[in-house]
């Protein structure tokens, strides 16, 4: 089991996860506005939106096991999951490419990257991600899907040209039944895509591997 030992990356993770702990009136006043309307990104502009814990150690140990270099995140946040990825894309020497497309949680997200240390490892990139990750290195090794559920799609089917057989795909919140076409298809496409339950506790995740 691999462990994070920097001082500066643990100690910005502590302070992360205990904010992200404390959002629940935020995370409620966010998602009571799909009572009116259906539910935007700019709705949950104040919330973490994060993965746990165990999910972060999970991803941090898969990542060093398996010495993942070009690893891609779509949906930043505040930048917890990134600073999970870029902590082993430091000890890979690898590098993480991070997308975002609230203007305000990308500027939260780069004080937090720089407060660990990590910023020379990550690229934080603003916008839309159907356009800020079409351009993204060959042979990507690890993707995180943690963004808004209806782009999994069109995303994963965007970067297919990038991806290689042992790729690997982390998605979040598979239990929103926004996310039923993606998973949908990754079950049609068994020559391809081989899914399974994440091993982490509670974590109501999938993790795949490109298999052709």
């Amino acid at each position: 089991m691999y462990r994070i030992k920097d001082e500066r990356i643990v100690k910005t993770l502590n302070r992360l996860h205990k904010s992200a702990s404390s959002q629940t009136f935020t995370m409620i006043k966010g998602i009571s506005k799909s009572i009116f309307r259906k539910l935007e990104p700019k709705d949950m502009k104040d919330a973490y939106i994060a993965i746990s814990r165990d999910q972060g150690e999970f991803i941090y140990n898969l990542l060093v096991e398996k010495e993942a270099k070009n690893i891609i995140e779509f949906g930043t946040s505040f930048g917890i999951s990134a600073i999970y990825l870029a902590a082993a894309a430091k000890v890979n020497g690898g590098t993480v490419i991070t997308s975002e497309l609230l203007a305000n949680k990308c500027k939260i997200a780069q004080q937090n990257f720089d407060d660990a240390g990590l910023g020379k490892w990550i690229d934080l990139r603003e916008g839309d991600a159907m356009q800020t990750l079409k351009e993204v290195p060959e042979n990507v090794d690890f993707i995180l899907l943690d963004g808004w559920n209806e782009l999994y799609l069109p995303l994963i089917k965007m970067l297919i040209p990038k991806l290689k057989n042992g790729t690997l795909i982390y998605t979040d919140n598979v239990g929103f039944p926004t996310t039923k076409p993606f998973l949908d298809y990754l079950q049609s496409n068994p020559d391809r895509f081989e899914s399974n339950k994440v091993y982490a506790p509670k974590s109501g995740a999938w993790l795949t591997e490109v298999i052709r």
